[in-house]
């Protein structure tokens, strides 16, 4: 397996996100190539964000506990936040949730969750969890992926009256 970094880029500094992955293109593996919402530049004012329950700066704040980039180091706690970010469909949280499952950060490692939340990013637009996914169907049986895939479709349902969050 490669360690695959994904690099985060917060106002002046940026984040290293690293996990094991079983790809080498780094920019394939970043989930957000654009600057942040104003306000969102310090740790500070992510977490007070975050808090208030906006999806970027809840994703941001679980790529900060995951580096350990100026708060405590914790995989839980970025799990934690990555959660709450997806749930208000927000792709970037939804591919960290597999990368974390995949690589087992923070929650067992677990091939079919890890499946579940990359087929949630695809389907709201992250073409690079194509590739995962390709990847991710060989460590699991057909039955696996196709159970994995209708959870998704049906979490997606379910959370339907929500605008997606690019």
């Amino acid at each position: 397996m490669a360690v695959v970094a994904l690099l985060v880029v917060v106002g002046a500094g940026a984040w290293v996100v690293s996990s094991m992955m079983p790809e080498d293109d780094v920019e394939t593996a970043s989930p957000v190539r654009k600057r942040p919402k104003p306000g969102l530049s310090t740790p500070e004012e992510i977490s007070k964000h975050a808090e208030q329950g906006d999806p970027e700066a809840q994703w941001r704040l679980g790529v900060l506990y995951h580096n350990g980039d100026g708060i405590r180091q914790s995989d839980r706690e970025a799990i934690e936040w990555f959660q709450r970010s997806a749930e208000q469909r927000f792709v970037p949280a939804a591919a960290a949730l597999g990368s974390q499952y995949w690589a087992g950060q923070g929650v067992p490692q677990d091939y079919n969750k890890a499946y579940f939340w990359y087929d949630v990013a695809l389907a709201e637009g992250d073409s690079s969890a194509e590739a995962k996914l390709d990847e991710l169907s060989a460590e699991l049986t057909q039955d696996e992926v196709s159970t994995a895939h209708q959870q998704a479709m049906a979490w997606l349902q379910g959370h339907a009256q929500k605008e997606p969050h690019p």
